[in-house]
């Protein structure tokens, strides 16, 4: 039977959870609430890049990402920095879609599964 490892537990998920080599990213979001979506776009993934490698991973092993826009007006400013982010040639399965999200200021969120 194999392990799962949980980092960050907090009373209602965690943000990482590792399991038969894969990982799981909860939803990422911005701590900078003020920032347009380019901005919070940056934080949210400069915040998969430690959290993928707090595990041993990074961001040319994702193998799927879904993104969470709260108004596609935003799409064009959340893929210039996805642009400027990903890897040429490692880019993973991606769904973007547009949702409401639990607080109004939040713009982007994102989910990860990567391998180790």
């Amino acid at each position: 039977m194999s392990s799962i490892q949980r980092y960050h537990v907090g009373p209602r998920l965690c943000e990482t959870v590792v399991h038969n080599n894969t990982v799981y990213l909860a939803g990422q979001i911005a701590e900078s609430l003020e920032k347009d979506a380019l901005g919070q776009t940056e934080e949210v993934l400069a915040c998969i890049d430690r959290l993928l490698a707090e595990v041993g991973s990074d961001k040319s092993k994702m193998l799927q990402v879904t993104i969470f826009l709260s108004d596609m007006a935003d799409y064009d400013a959340m893929n210039q920095a996805w642009s400027e982010w990903i890897p040429h040639g490692h880019t993973p399965a991606r769904a973007t879609v547009q949702a409401k999200l639990a607080d109004p200021r939040y713009l982007v969120e994102m989910t990860v599964i990567a391998a180790l």
